[in-house]
């Protein structure tokens, strides 16, 4: 993790695209390589069209489901 203090962020022209914080301090947290592969893996096979056939079918069963949870078909 590394933090940067206030005396760090403040005349740096791009905190405001860095942080909304009150004090103007930013943290910023780097997760373990084995993570990191893993989400770039994961993020690169959304992108292929036979993820997004599947998600397309999940998508739909999901959203009849919070249909039928949240009374969208009740009388």
């Amino acid at each position: 993790m590394a933090r940067f203090t206030k005396s760090q962020c403040r005349p740096c022209p791009a905190r405001t695209q860095c942080t909304s914080t009150a004090d103007n301090i930013r943290t910023v947290g780097f997760p373990p390589r084995e993570l990191r592969d893993l989400q770039l893996r994961v993020r690169t096979e959304q992108q292929t069209p036979e993820w997004k056939a599947r998600y397309a079918v999940r998508s739909g069963v999901e959203s009849m489901v919070n249909e039928f949870t949240h009374g969208a078909f009740s009388e």
